[in-house]
């Protein structure tokens, strides 16, 4: 049956009517209100076939039909309000023996053991399931509606896994009507706060969304542009020609059609502007809070002879423990038992291998002896800046099962990273490295350090501690999340994006599944407005060509470090067409180009102009080279550098 005729029908019976099926059509009859409502007989046959329609006098009821939006319109209006009580497992509950080995492995505590402390107790666990419609709104023209949809619980106040929220949506409800919150669960189990962070849950998405979407209006919004700027360049042109040549009495009426001129000039690009501005906008239509049965655990954390007490709540219809947050900080990351207090990696990050320095030694680890050293001195390292990324000795092929059981880990390989870069010049940053990777590209110019300076850590700041956990993957690797400290007290957010096994980008924010920067990364300028680094000029290293100094000197400035690496990285990748280009176009042309494609791409909304004007350069030549570039670029979700 055609959905939209199926949602129709679902909705008639929900409001009292009821339908059949009559061979190729439905009959259907409708109640009162809704015969009033869409202005149709109480009794009718419907169909979604034109050709039934036609031959059978069925009445026609398909996608885009006014009857079909007014009844979308109407279930919108009315809501999906409601409580629901989840039916008790007719199975017999897991014993205490297993219930201690599934807290174990749901909730792995470092430095710490989790033990059972008393007999479990049955309670109603809530849960809050949001649904919302989110309409995009890309251009005056282009609109996009989709569904959302999020399950949080009602005392973490987090999301639920997703297989964790398939098990309850198949779950059966009882019929009985839902009872209070258990006593002293009151606080923790507000379904307010719950739905709050749903709203914000679905507004992140929406806004990660959006911007995807509106990429695909980017072509659209710089031609309409680019038609208006030079429409107006002509007539203003045309305009001060006149002037120039016009007699006395004549210039005043040619500079008072200069002045409007280029005020509709300002006019028109603001329309233009605000036409392809992207917004979205949020409207829930569903709410369902849920109680669940559940096993309430009383168990102890563990760590020597220091007990921390906790409760797991085991949601029977689904099998599985629900979420917990830090005790201490009210987070999400996993455990972690210390001396003084449970906490997570968060508040309590885990102390990494010895190699690298604690704050409070605030050393770096000497340089091994020459014997024994594996590499060879700075100066003579095959992964020196004198050296371009895509020149050096490509790693064996990684087999899936490898690469599978690294990713498994994701503490290895930041571990790996941040060991060589404590180590400074001893150590083999490169190593760890995607060649031809803006990571490569960083190490490369800057060094190690340059993989700590793209987050913000200070020259001169080693790390001195971290922590690591898997963050999810987009179009072309997976992502690795985690704090990391530096020998002088400074915290930095890290986000490593991977690539079989390897690191091919540090950054400070996380990126969308097609390599974009999240709005937050744009809206907030953070190195625009720091002047190039959030610690002090770059210094690269030598062995960079004059485009690579030309980006490295005015891209951070721009758009950022980290738009600077991969413009740098997308530079090395096309080695083999620089002496044409260089031919053709002046340096700080071609600088200007590579820096404003890698940003668009990554997300921004660079202007040509803006380019000419950071770089010093002509606008009309920055248009001119960006064809060129452009094409060997060829920049797209599966390539952002």
């Amino acid at each position: 049956m055609d959905p939209a005729l199926a949602f129709w029908l679902r909705h008639v019976a929900a409001e009292g009517g009821l339908w059949e099926p009559a061979g190729d059509s439905t009959y259907v009859v409708l109640p009162p209100v809704l015969r009033d409502a869409y202005r149709l007989q109480e009794e009718l046959q419907i169909t979604a076939d034109p050709d039934v329609a036609r031959e059978d006098g069925a009445t026609l009821l398909a996608l885009g039909h006014p009857v079909l939006a007014e009844a979308a319109e109407r279930v919108l209006a009315s809501g999906d309000a409601g409580r629901r009580v989840l039916a008790r497992p007719a199975s017999a509950r897991p014993g205490t023996d297993v219930l201690a080995a599934a807290v174990r492995d749901a909730f792995p505590v470092n430095h710490g053991r989790i033990d059972l402390a008393g007999e479990p107790a049955f309670v109603w666990h809530p849960v809050v399931r949001v649904g919302a419609l989110v309409v995009y709104e890309l251009s005056a023209e282009d609109q996009f509606q989709e569904q959302a949809e999020q399950w949080v619980d009602g005392l973490a106040r987090c999301l639920l896994p997703p297989a964790l929220a398939e098990r309850l949506t198949r779950a059966a409800a009882d019929g009985h009507d839902a009872p209070g919150p258990p006593a002293g669960d009151a606080p923790d189990g507000d379904p307010l706060a719950a739905v709050a962070e749903a709203h914000r849950l679905i507004d992140a998405d929406a806004g990660a969304r959006r911007e995807v979407l509106s990429a695909q209006v980017r072509d659209a919004h710089e031609a309409e542009h680019a038609r208006a700027a030079a429409y107006y360049a002509d007539a203003i042109a045309g305009i001060e020609r006149r002037l120039a040549t016009a007699p006395g009495d004549r210039k005043p009426v040619l500079e008072q059609r200069l002045r409007s001129t280029r005020e509709e000039e300002a006019r028109r690009l603001a329309e233009i502007a605000e036409k392809y501005q992207a917004r979205h906008s949020i409207r829930p239509y569903r709410l369902h809070v849920i109680e669940v049965p559940a096993l309430r655990v009383p168990a102890d954390v563990r760590r020597g002879d220091r007990r921390y007490p906790m409760t797991f709540d085991w949601l029977l219809p689904a099998g599985a423990f629900s979420p917990v947050r830090c005790p201490s900080c009210g987070g999400d990351a996993p455990l972690v038992a210390g001396k003084q207090k449970l906490g997570c990696e968060r508040c309590l990050p885990r102390t990494p291998g010895p190699s690298v320095p604690s704050p409070a030694a605030n050393a770096r680890p000497p340089a091994p002896p020459p014997a024994a050293a594996k590499a060879p001195p700075a100066a003579m390292s095959p992964r020196s800046a004198s050296v371009p990324p895509a020149a050096r000795r490509q790693p064996p092929p990684v087999p899936p099962h490898v690469r599978k059981e690294r990713r498994a880990a994701p503490g290895k390989l930041a571990e790996r990273l941040w060991n060589a870069v404590a180590a400074g010049p001893a150590g083999d940053a490169g190593a760890v490295l995607a060649p031809g990777s803006p990571a490569a590209a960083l190490h490369g110019v800057l060094g190690a350090p340059g993989l700590t300076r793209v987050l913000g850590l200070p020259a001169g700041e080693a790390p001195a501690r971290f922590s690591a956990q898997p963050a999810g993957s987009t179009g072309h690797g997976d992502l690795i999340a985690g704090l990391l400290l530096g020998d002088g007290g400074t915290e930095c957010r890290y986000y490593l994006c991977c690539q079989d096994a390897l690191v091919a980008e540090v950054l400070p924010y996380p990126v969308t599944a097609g390599g974009e920067f999240l709005a937050g990364y744009w809206w907030g300028r953070r190195w625009a407005a720091a002047g190039g680094s959030p610690s002090g000029p770059v210094q690269a290293r030598s062995g960079l060509d004059p485009v690579g100094k030309a980006l490295l000197h005015a891209g951070p400035g721009w758009n950022g470090l980290p738009v600077t690496a991969r413009a740098l990285a997308a530079w090395a990748r096309i080695r083999a067409g620089h002496p044409r280009l260089r031919a053709a176009h002046p340096v700080p042309v071609l600088a200007a180009a590579v820096d404003r494609l890698v940003a668009y791409r990554a997300g921004g909304r660079a202007t040509f102009a803006d380019a000419a004007a950071v770089y010093m350069a002509d606008e009309k030549a920055v248009r001119q080279a960006d064809r060129a570039v452009r094409a060997l670029l060829a920049l797209g979700p599966g390539q952002p550098w």
